[in-house]
């Protein structure tokens, strides 16, 4: 009779392991599958940046002259060109050089990623030995 207790004790130990080691594996593939998505966010967020920077480049290389109104659709995005006005207190030009500012702003969307990109580009009035310049960049938070 003592084996035949061993015998049970023993079947019970190993459903007991055996049913551990399937828990573990269990918490290793939910962890394994949650990386892999934090993954796929991450780079839906860097290729939603690069879009909405391309977007920028796009909408600031028609500085000053052709400037579309309203929002203009470009693949997985769209960019707004502003004239906000003129100024001769732009920052980051000399001093009493009349310049016209412009906002580029840029949305970009890549599966659940936004991006929201803005530069103001100074274009001065009178060419000449100053070339226009980004002198500010953002991106803005997204929205909830």
């Amino acid at each position: 009779m003592a084996n035949e207790r061993q015998r049970g004790a023993v079947l019970a130990l190993v459903m007991i392991l055996l049913a551990l080691l399937g828990v573990l594996g269990l918490l290793a593939m939910q962890a394994s599958t949650q990386q892999t998505r934090m993954a796929s966010n991450l780079l839906s967020s860097l290729q939603a940046f690069e879009a909405a920077e391309n977007l920028l480049l796009k909408g600031e290389a028609l500085l000053p002259t052709a400037i579309p109104s309203g929002w203009q659709q470009d693949g997985a995005g769209r960019y707004l060109i502003q004239n906000l006005g003129q100024t001769n207190q732009a920052v980051g030009m000399p001093a009493n050089l009349a310049v016209t500012l412009f906002r580029v702003t840029a949305i970009a969307e890549e599966r659940q990623a936004r991006v929201i990109l803005e530069s103001v580009v100074a274009w001065p009035e009178t060419a000449g030995e100053y070339a226009a310049r980004r002198i500010l960049w953002r991106q803005l938070p997204r929205e909830s």
